[in-house]
């Protein structure tokens, strides 16, 4: 019984703990990172690799060229909503030591992506693929705080100082970052008071177990029989 109470006290100190650190984390903390394109070379063309189920992912890495070997590379520009360059690089498709096989493009992320276009040595268009599916920003003139907007992620709808509340929100001075982290450390406050009530309960529970039963009163005497004779 001991080891089951302490084992539920653990794992609901532990999913707290998950809970708080979640809620602190907010989307539009989230300003930098790169995508990563699994494409497929053969001689000069270039196509999305098949042996993966997504084309692209987004991990949360900065942005690193790859070597680069030749003197006339391929390059790519991420295109955002308003259909404007955002980001551009290059990359060297024949680093896989072949004429054909599978390569991994890294790309600057970018939270109004649209679509990336990558282009050959020769200048010319040979792939585009939308990236809207992982973008946050939606450049439509609000700055929507539900959806990770900010002024440093997304400078089109927010502009600096100038953040649109939450409709069910009421306006406050608070940064978006501080509120999360405020929230976060709420939850795990609330956390620890649970675990210690759960903790009290159980040693309630133990020492009642461990108290000394009553002593036992001794049994009376019989009442005397009023029919029998002085």
């Amino acid at each position: 019984m001991q080891n089951k109470i302490i084992k539920i006290v653990l794992a609901l100190f532990i999913t707290t703990f998950a809970l708080g650190y979640l809620v602190s984390a907010e989307i539009g903390d989230y300003n930098a990172g790169s995508y990563v394109f699994h494409l497929y070379y053969d001689n000069g063309k270039l196509v999305a690799d098949r042996d993966f189920k997504f084309v692209y992912d987004v991990i949360p890495s900065d942005y690193v060229a790859g070597p680069i070997t030749t003197q006339f590379p391929y390059r790519g520009e991420v295109i955002n909503i308003m259909g404007e360059i955002a980001e551009r690089f290059q990359f060297d498709p024949h680093n896989i030591g072949a004429l054909k096989g599978g390569i991994s493009v890294n790309a600057p992320y970018v939270a109004d992506g649209q679509k990336v276009i990558f282009y050959d040595n020769q200048n010319q268009p040979v792939l585009t693929i939308p990236v809207s599916d992982s973008s946050f920003c939606n450049d439509d003139g609000i700055c929507n705080v539900d959806r990770g907007e900010d002024s440093s992620s997304c400078p089109k709808d927010c502009k600096q100082g100038l953040v649109t509340p939450l409709p069910t929100a009421t306006p406050t001075s608070s940064t978006g970052g501080s509120s999360g982290l405020l929230s976060g450390i709420l939850y795990t406050l609330a956390g620890l008071v649970l675990v210690g009530l759960v903790w009290w309960m159980f040693k309630r529970h133990h020492n009642s177990n461990n108290m000394p039963l009553s002593p036992s009163l001794p049994t009376p005497p019989a009442p005397p029989n009023s029919n029998n004779p002085v």
